[in-house]
C-alpha cells in the first residue's frame, strides 16, 4: 500500500470515529450520565478519549501535510516573491517541524490531563 493511500484511509477512517464519538458524547450528555466522577473514574471513557486525541493528532498531521506539500512549494512561494521561492524547501520543512512538536506537545498535555 502506498504512503498517499494509507494517509488517504487515515484520513476517513479517523472522521468516522470522531462522528461516532461524538454521538456517544451527545448520548451521555443527554442522559445526564457526563459527570466528573465519570469522567475521572471510567477506564473505558478514558481509553475512547487517547485514541480520539491520538486520532486527532494523526488527522490534522494529515491536513496540515497536505496544505504545506501543496502550498509551500517553490512555483507557490515563487510566484508572491523570488526570495520565498527560494527558501520554499526550508520553510515547509520548519512549518512541519513546527505543527508536529505542537501535536506532541499537545498529545502529551491532553494524556497528563486524562491519566493523571
Amino acid at each position: 500500500m502506498h504512503i498517499g493511500k494509507l494517509y488517504w484511509f487515515m484520513q476517513r477512517y479517523s472522521a468516522i470515529y470522531f462522528l461516532a464519538f461524538i454521538v456517544y458524547l451527545e448520548y451521555l450528555f443527554l442522559s445526564n450520565e457526563l459527570t466528573y466522577t465519570f469522567l475521572s473514574t471510567n477506564i473505558y471513557f478514558k481509553i475512547f478519549l487517547s485514541i480520539f486525541i491520538v486520532l486527532t493528532n494523526i488527522h490534522g498531521f494529515i491536513g496540515l501535510w497536505t496544505v504545506g506539500t501543496d502550498y509551500l512549494t517553490t512555483r507557490t512561494l515563487g510566484f508572491l516573491s523570488d526570495r520565498l521561492g527560494g527558501v520554499a524547501n526550508s520553510v515547509r520543512r520548519l512549518y512541519e517541524i513546527l505543527f508536529i512538536t505542537m501535536g506532541c506537545l499537545i498529545t502529551v498535555l491532553y494524556f497528563l490531563i486524562i491519566w493523571f
